[in-house]
């Protein structure tokens, strides 16, 4: 029975761990990011949701948060390049701790920039 238990907690504890990490859902579309001011708190752990509701695809390109940031190993990898490439109707995750600072935001597709897609990291304490 006890080995049980152990089992049971095992299962349990992660799902505990992930539930407290707060989430900032950024919505990409033609031609914005919602929120324009993504507002983050400094040296906590975060969970960057990136959610593209349009039919086309964007980018979350933010070199200098993304090189100040401590990033988890399998979220490093969806960053290239200071950017994270996100499909239509597609969603992706990027876990990590943001170093304080205001970043520059943009979608580097053609255009995009210029059409009104771009804004702001603000990292604060």
């Amino acid at each position: 029975m006890r080995a049980n238990s152990a089992i049971a907690l095992l299962v349990f504890v992660p799902s505990i761990c992930l539930a407290a990490t707060p989430v900032a859902t950024v919505e990409l579309s033609n031609f914005k990011f919602a929120p324009a001011n993504v507002q983050l708190p400094a040296g906590v752990p975060v969970v960057l949701h990136l959610n593209n509701v349009a039919g086309g695809g964007h980018n979350f390109s933010a070199p200098e948060f993304f090189a100040a940031a401590k990033l988890d190993a399998q979220s490093a990898a969806l960053v290239h390049n200071g950017k994270v490439e996100v499909p239509s109707h597609g969603s992706v995750d990027i876990t990590l701790v943001p170093a304080e600072g205001q970043f520059p935001l943009k979608c580097t597709h053609t255009l995009h920039p210029s059409f009104g897609m771009k804004g702001t990291i603000t990292v604060h304490r």
